[in-house]
């Protein structure tokens, strides 16, 4: 068995990768760890501090407008400060401030500020990627975001703990200290990354070619970009995609604990147990499955997955109280389809990008993926507040929807390469 896992895929990738990839494979568990034992009680500490679902929902609405904004001038930064330096100076702005903010927060607007500052970690999104994949040898990408998945797959074995420090004190100075711990082991990632890591060769040049260049200046090349891209069906469907599933993660990531602990009426330590089934069966899912789905074409993992999605949805709004078997049921749907799309949708983003504009068009992605999705954070508050089903039902239509982009798209017909 063990030498089976050596000679895994994965483990292969692993080994080979080197540099800035492989270093950021390695720090990733510093992010995913405590954001493993905080998140999955956010909402729940949210409500307890006094915010309704609409306060909970316009936080969200917020975030993403900001987002926007971070996104669109996170391009033009990556380029003249470097993927490097752009990444340690905002990871830390955007996830380091906003966890000191909530490890402090006493009401709606302690919020409202975190969820302003956290959002300039969208420019991170894009220099991040960037330094990911740059120097990433092109027949590892997929395996490479695979493995940045595992580490977040592992991580959240941690999340009993959570659970124990629940059971055991309120929520609230439990969540107050988890968000403390984040602080400190974010930062640490973000500073080992900067300092094991390097700039990439695409990186240097562009630097160099936009050293004289003015931010305004590199803004205006945005609009040659954006044709670009609404020329491409390929990059039209990726920027679908990653729409679609943020909207999807809204009610799933932030909603579901509610739904739970409100409509099903499960005790809020259990919350933290779904997270950890769901990470069982996506390893189990990557370590078994991964050469199956490899052999399948694009189209068809995808509606595959999309079609579990609908499942586990329709699981969770039939279970009755207390039934605690069928949020595991939920759950473990979930996980499968979750570990079927995510990774394919970020591949085929990296598959698709020029590499020398790379930074705009992540950033163009980032922008129109928040524009079309800011709404919904208010939205689905409100859907919650008139029935906690609603967030759900609505995300079994963007299933519905997704499949049939999935059917029309002649780009995923003739997708041969297999991306897990």
């Amino acid at each position: 068995m063990l030498q089976k896992l050596k000679n895994h895929v994965l483990a292969q990738t692993f080994r080979e990768l080197k540099g800035n990839p492989k270093w950021s494979i390695c720090t990733e568990p510093l992010w995913f760890i405590p954001y493993s034992l905080f998140v999955p009680f956010q909402t729940l500490y949210m409500r307890k501090l006094g915010l309704t679902s609409l306060e909970i929902g316009t936080t969200l609405t917020v975030g993403f407008l900001l987002q926007m904004f971070f996104a669109l001038i996170g391009g033009v930064i990556t380029d003249k400060m470097g993927r490097r330096k752009a990444t340690v100076i905002f990871d830390t702005l955007g996830w380091t401030v906003p966890c000191l903010i909530w490890a402090f927060s006493q009401n709606f607007w302690w919020f409202l500020a975190a969820a302003a500052v956290n959002a300039a970690f969208q420019i991170t999104n894009t220099s991040w990627n960037c330094l990911f994949i740059e120097d990433c040898p092109p027949k590892h990408i997929t395996n490479a975001f695979t493995l940045i998945q595992m580490c977040g797959m592992l991580s959240v074995f941690f999340s009993p703990l959570a659970v124990i420090l629940v059971g055991k004190h309120d929520v609230v100075p439990v969540m107050r200290w988890l968000y403390l711990i984040a602080a400190i082991s974010m930062l640490a990632k973000f500073l080992l990354l900067y300092h094991f890591g390097g700039e990439t060769q695409i990186g240097k040049k562009r630097m160099e070619e936009t050293r004289n260049l003015s931010y305004f200046s590199m803004m205006k090349g945005y609009g040659r970009v954006f044709l670009t891209m609404i020329k491409s069906g390929k990059m039209r469907l990726v920027v679908y995609f990653m729409a679609l599933t943020n909207i999807i993660q809204i009610a799933t990531t932030n909603f579901f604990s509610l739904y739970v602990t409100e409509q099903i009426h499960l005790s809020d330590e259990l919350v933290a147990v779904f997270p950890v089934i769901r990470t069982i069966v996506m390893i189990a899912f990557v370590i078994g499955l991964q050469n199956l789905f490899q052999k399948l074409r694009m189209k068809a993992s995808l509606q595959i997955g999309f079609l579990m999605y609908i499942a586990s949805h329709l699981l969770l709004l039939l279970t009755p109280e207390k039934n605690l078997l069928l949020v595991m049921g939920y759950t473990i749907l979930e996980a499968a389809a979750y570990a079927v799309i995510i990774p394919r949708k970020d591949a085929l983003m990296a598959h698709y990008v020029e590499p020398k504009e790379r930074s705009r068009i992540y950033a163009l992605y980032n922008v129109l993926m928040i524009g079309i999705s800011a709404p919904f954070g208010s939205l689905v508050g409100w859907m919650f507040d008139l029935h906690p089903a609603l967030p759900f039902l609505f995300n079994i239509g963007i299933f519905v929807l997704c499949i049939f982009l999935t059917m029309a798209s002649r780009d995923l017909s003739h997708l041969e390469e297999s991306i897990s």
